[in-house]
């Protein structure tokens, strides 16, 4: 078995990989438009946080039964967030602004403001399924090419 042949697998193999991660992204993603929602508010609202000076701060709070719980929202970081971003998301969720949490029934503490799929939770699935494909072709079709 030839140097090229066992690069090409493992990139067919990590595409496989990476395929199943983003399936896992999607599929978790869809669920949390299936969960309990109850009223919740925004705690805190900041362009920053002292962790991550790009991303925005969005604490939330919600009962579920008589439990109170507090959560930050999560937002995915990555090169294309600009401090518009953050900016936007401080003037869509202000301090004090009432908020539909959605909770997960089995772990109430797991909750969001913003259910389904976030604008880029496809772009792992699709990246993973383009390097198995070409790792494939270029595996099958490729052998003549080292």
């Amino acid at each position: 078995m030839s140097p090229y042949s066992i690069i090409l697998m493992l990139f067919t193999l990590a595409g496989l990989v990476m395929t199943i991660w983003g399936w896992v992204i999607i599929a978790r993603g869809k669920q949390t438009l299936r969960w309990p929602s109850v009223e919740g508010a925004i705690e805190q609202s900041s362009a920053s946080s002292e962790e991550n000076d790009i991303l925005p701060k969005i604490v939330f709070t919600y009962r579920v039964g008589d439990h109170r719980y507090q959560r930050e929202l999560a937002l995915p970081g990555g090169s294309g967030v600009t401090p518009d971003f953050a900016e936007s998301y401080v003037k869509k969720y202000p301090e004090g602004t009432k908020v539909r949490v959605h909770y997960n029934p089995e772990q109430p503490d797991h909750a969001t403001i913003e259910p389904g799929l976030a604008r880029d939770d496809w772009l792992v699935f699709a990246v993973g399924i383009a390097a198995t494909v070409l790792g494939g072709l270029f595996l099958v079709f490729g052998g003549n090419w080292h």
